[in-house]
């Protein structure tokens, strides 16, 4: 395992409207939030959800991730370079359906 899974980031079409659902009828609550173009919701247990808008496909993200022997142990999957992170360094994988896997050693 490289790491926790705690991110999962869901694209749409409406953002207001799945913004309202999370926080109002199943009461996540607001960590941070961009008028527009996505809101972070707290999941409790250090996990995120992101609603999005646009179309892409699906992401989730690992966190507390040692970067070099993740980076390393992927190598063959061609991830992107590791570059920095809010918190630290990051990179990202795509799976065989082409959803975005980022590793954080946030």
């Amino acid at each position: 395992m490289f790491g926790k899974l705690t991110v999962i980031k869901i694209f749409c079409e409406d953002l207001d409207t799945m913004a309202a659902f999370y926080r109002d009828r199943l009461g996540l609550k607001v960590r941070e939030e961009y008028p527009g173009i996505s809101v972070v919701f707290d999941t409790g247990h250090d996990g995120e959800l992101i609603i999005q808008k646009g179309d892409q496909p699906r992401a989730i993200a690992f966190t507390q991730v040692d970067i070099p022997a993740a980076h390393k142990a992927v190598s063959d999957l061609g991830p992107t370079a590791i570059v920095p992170h809010k918190t630290g360094e990051r990179f990202e994988i795509t799976d065989p359906e082409g959803n975005q896997l980022i590793f954080v050693n946030a």
